[in-house]
């Protein structure tokens, strides 16, 4: 008869570390907030304003669309949400969705940019997806819904997926669980 540990997938054994790992992070956090002595009392990090973490008029957003290029038409990209995570709760992980103008129709590309402690630390998704967005966050991680266009549907009605990925961060270090779109 084979052990427990024998029997857990390579796969199932990645998500269960995964999720201790995010369980500890979240309790040091949560308890050092508790304490006073955590980001909650710390100065307010680079990027924030307006009482928020992370203020998508600031000079570090602006700053980090010069570090993912044009789109893929040669467009800029066009700050177009972010998080509002309020400085009096603490802050850690914040994001900017961001869309791209270089195509001129409803097939835009869009990124989704990540923010730690006033850093910029990359992007969600490896490369630009149309029919993106955020379907729900929270101070330490984000959730992107991702669609795509079908072989008959029109560019206004995407009807592929939708796939949901979910980052959260392990320090600097994006941590990404879910699926991508398949490549067309």
């Amino acid at each position: 008869m084979h052990s427990l540990a024998t029997r857990i997938t390579h796969r199932t054994r990645r998500l269960v570390v995964l999720a201790l790992t995010l369980t500890g992070l979240l309790a040091g956090t949560l308890g050092a907030t508790a304490l006073g002595t955590g980001e909650a009392s710390a100065a307010p990090p680079y990027g924030s304003g307006h009482g928020l973490c992370f203020d998508i008029n600031s000079r570090l957003a602006q700053s980090s669309l010069s570090k993912i290029g044009r789109d893929a038409n040669g467009g800029d990209w066009t700050p177009i949400s972010a998080s509002n995570n309020p400085l009096k709760k603490g802050c850690n992980l914040d994001w900017m969705l961001v869309n791209g103008n270089g195509i001129g129709d409803a097939t835009y590309q869009s990124r989704v940019l990540l923010f730690k402690h006033g850093r910029f630390i990359g992007t969600v998704d490896p490369k630009p997806y149309s029919y993106t967005s955020v379907a729900k966050y929270t101070k330490n991680s984000v959730t992107v819904r991702y669609r795509w266009l079908k072989p008959s549907d029109p560019f206004c009605c995407a009807s592929g997926g939708p796939t949901y990925v979910t980052a959260s961060t392990v320090g600097t270090h994006i941590v990404r669980v879910g699926h991508f779109p398949p490549h067309h």
